[in-house]
């Protein structure tokens, strides 16, 4: 019987259809200092079952997508496996994973399915260089070989080719700063909905590019990604494709499909899901020199914002950005701007110290004691800054729903913080370190855009899509840290050594398989 006809059958007796549901997001950087185990996971998110999802419901992110579509489609019903959510960190622990993916088997293995949706990555890299989304695909086709899988991607994922035999259907985010994901998980189940029954049959092509790209020039508002993405959706729209995303990959995770690629779908239609890849891909290739732009140091940004006009104005440390792997205590930037006494009301944000935040709690508002400001948990990128702070605000609970665009109404916690004023500069200390991409942020931290000139911010692109229309300008700087800029001084393990730009000589021929 075919799939058409027996979503027919089930209809007719009042059958619900079963969509099983699964969480995957972890980008990994392997030169982080600590791997990622349950630990990492639980400070994001670590669950499992409906009413968990329930959190979701309403927000700009995958599962908020995945209720809205239950809500419209009462006849599917789904079950939430695990949710596993964490900020990037290091690979993935041999034993967590296995525990992870033995979990999934089972619990699909326990029902019957009528399509699966994975909420994934695609950096998820696992110790030793391996993909975890490659093996958590061929665990489930291993026990389930003909149940229709849809998959959403991250733009950084570091995809294998095999993944596109493995999914039914996948699409990966179009926008960066990320601000699409309940968008492309809507199409997603669009997508695979339409395949159970039976409208269409989308087939994939992945085209690996021998290519690593930085992403602080990667945003899809401007530069060279903005116009590559433009133009991938004119082809899928003139040649008739399901889907056409561009990768641009992760180069700080080790792994052995690291690199950009482009991954389309097509109705049925290998090769031309193949030649679109390619021919996408060569127009990212062609690009390729345009996403490395040098960046100034902290100290270099002072320099350029002494003779500004306009404020306020932020400063972006990329090379400590925890969204990229960052571990939030590195101390070089505040350093530097300590040392510049600079005569502006400063706001720096943010160290990772649950132990300087206790310590603040303990003594009160107004207290001030001699503190060591970063390298708390390695000194390799620099001695720790030791200067009396005075502590001005204490916050018990950090914890607010998103305001801005990305994962908008989704909860964000950073646990008990602290905020320390040295000169003219307040410091905000957290207990549990994510990016700081929301104003919420910092309005639960009494810091006021209003009052404060200069922001100096450990962020990279996310964090412009809710501050771009606040500062008169946004200057991204390099400074040492686990991401820094020049991947290149790095030492690979597993990523493909003749990848450009670590091999000049690198080529990429549209039309011939690299």
């Amino acid at each position: 019987m075919s799939t058409k006809a027996m979503n027919s059958q089930q209809s007719s007796i009042g059958k619900k259809m079963k969509l099983g549901v699964f969480t995957l997001l972890h980008e990994a950087n392997s030169f982080a200092l600590e791997k990622c185990d349950q630990k990492l996971f639980s400070e994001g998110r670590w669950a499992r079952g409906l009413d968990s999802a329930k959190t979701y419901q309403g927000s700009n992110t995958g599962l908020g997508a995945v209720l809205s579509f239950l809500e419209s489609h009462p006849e599917w019903e789904a079950t939430f496996f695990r949710q596993a959510s964490s900020t990037p960190g290091g690979d993935i622990t041999d034993e967590c994973f296995s525990e992870l993916r033995d979990e999934l088997v089972a619990d699909i293995t326990s029902g019957a399915w009528d399509a699966l949706y994975l909420c994934l990555h695609g950096a998820a890299t696992v110790e030793g260089g391996r993909s975890a989304e490659l093996e958590v695909l061929r665990a489930i086709r291993a026990v389930f070989p003909d149940v229709p899988i849809g998959a959403s991607f991250d733009m950084h994922a570091n995809l294998a080719p095999e993944i596109a035999q493995l999914v039914t259907i996948a699409v990966g985010y179009k926008t960066h700063p990320h601000i699409d994901m309940r968008n492309v998980t809507a199409k997603v189940l669009r997508l695979l909905v339409s395949t159970v029954r039976g409208d269409i049959r989308p087939t994939g092509a992945i085209v690996k590019l021998p290519l690593l790209l930085p992403s602080a020039n990667m945003r899809t508002t401007d530069g060279p990604m903005r116009e590559v993405v433009s133009y991938a959706a004119l082809v899928e729209q003139q040649e008739g494709a399901l889907d056409i995303t561009v990768f641009g990959g992760f180069p700080y995770s080790d792994c052995t499909m690291s690199g950009a690629c482009c991954m389309v779908f097509t109705d049925n239609d290998l090769a031309l899901a193949y030649r679109l890849g390619c021919k996408v891909g060569g127009k990212l290739w062609s690009t390729k020199e345009q996403f490395f732009v040098p960046l100034p140091s902290t100290n270099q940004a002072l320099q350029r914002i002494a003779n500004a006009s306009r404020y306020p104005i932020a400063i972006a440390d990329n090379g400590d950005n925890p969204d990229s792997g960052g571990i939030a205590d590195t101390p070089s930037q505040l350093r530097a701007i300590l040392e510049a006494g600079l005569a502006i009301p400063t706001a720096f944000c943010f160290l990772f110290d649950p132990k300087l935040v206790q310590r603040c709690h303990e003594a009160g508002v107004g207290a001030r004691f001699r503190a060591k400001l970063g390298a708390r948990l390695t000194a390799q990128y620099g001695p720790p800054v030791e200067r009396e702070v005075e502590v001005v605000r204490l916050i018990e609970d950090c914890s607010f729903y998103n305001e801005g665009p990305q994962a908008n109404k989704a909860k964000a916690s950073y646990g008990p913080t602290a905020v320390v004023k040295c000169g003219n500069v307040e410091i905000v200390i957290v207990t549990i370190r994510h990016a700081v991409t929301d104003p919420g942020f910092y309005r639960v931290n009494g810091i006021d855009f209003s009052k404060i000139k200069l922001l100096a911010v450990k962020a990279k692109n996310h964090f412009r899509a809710a501050f771009s229309s606040v500062f008169a300008d946004i200057i991204a700087v390099d400074e040492p840290g686990p991401a820094a800029y020049d991947f290149t001084t790095l030492k690979f393990a597993h990523t493909p050594g003749q990848l450009y730009p670590m091999n000049p000589a690198a080529t990429f021929s549209p039309g011939v398989e690299n």
